[in-house]
């Protein structure tokens, strides 16, 4: 898992409760966070570069892929909007594009990846009061 911080949100959590979302975390498909061809094009675009399909498939590779466009199109939002980025705007661009933070299709999303993040934080904080 990378370990990243981006507009002060450490990214670890969301990208394990995406994939948990996307994938049963690997269980379902190798391409544990979906992504698609065009999402690799959009990142290629940004920075100029390009990724092959393998990309989809490695999780590392996936997850540099999900920084740089969490980050370009969170410092996009953060432009339009004045506000930083929340947990829920990030995931919410990953499912929706760009604008995926003011989608309501990407409402239902988001509310599966918190409910996996508020589980865990529920399992971690029980265990460290055992």
């Amino acid at each position: 898992m990378i370990a990243a911080i981006l507009f002060g949100i450490a990214l670890a959590p969301l990208f394990a409760a995406i994939a948990e979302v996307e994938s049963e975390n690997g269980k379902t498909s190798d391409n544990v966070y979906q992504l698609r061809r065009i999402y690799l094009d959009d990142v290629g675009r940004i920075y100029g570069c390009h990724f092959s399909d393998e990309v989809m498939t490695d999780r590392f590779s996936s997850e540099r892929v999900m920084l740089a466009y969490m980050e370009h199109y969170g410092e996009r939002y953060h432009r339009r909007t004045g506000k930083l980025p929340t947990v829920e705007v990030l995931a919410r661009i990953h499912n929706g594009g760009p604008d995926g933070w003011k989608k309501p299709s990407t409402e239902t999303y988001w509310n599966k990846v918190k409910a996996v993040m508020d589980a865990k934080r529920v399992k971690t904080e029980s265990e460290v009061v055992k």
